[in-house]
């Protein structure tokens, strides 16, 4: 994880209280995300960590980037969902 990182962020509830400060996470731009409801594709944004650091995991939770290491990117991140769970790294999808 740390060679294919983009940057740390901190793990908030949903609340915004720090459950994890300083992980390192994977940003993802434009993948694409099925409606399951009107069949159509959307782009999305994903947001990838180590799935063990998220304890305990709040999936109405966000993730803040700081604006100093992620520039435009450094914003909050809400969960909207989460798109791959293989038990060791989650993906999940995340809106501003």
């Amino acid at each position: 994880m740390s060679s294919l990182n983009d940057g740390l962020a901190d793990y908030l509830n949903a609340s915004g209280a720090v459950l994890a400060g300083g992980i390192e996470v994977m940003l993802d731009k434009d993948i694409e995300r099925v409606d399951i409801v009107s069949g159509m594709v959307d782009r999305s944004v994903t947001i990838t960590v180590r799935r063990h650091l998220l304890q305990p995991l709040d999936r109405q939770g966000a993730f803040r980037l700081d604006p100093a290491e992620w520039g435009a990117d450094g914003k909050t991140w809400h969960i909207d969902g989460i798109a791959e769970d293989d038990g060791h790294l989650i993906t999940f999808y995340v809106k501003p």
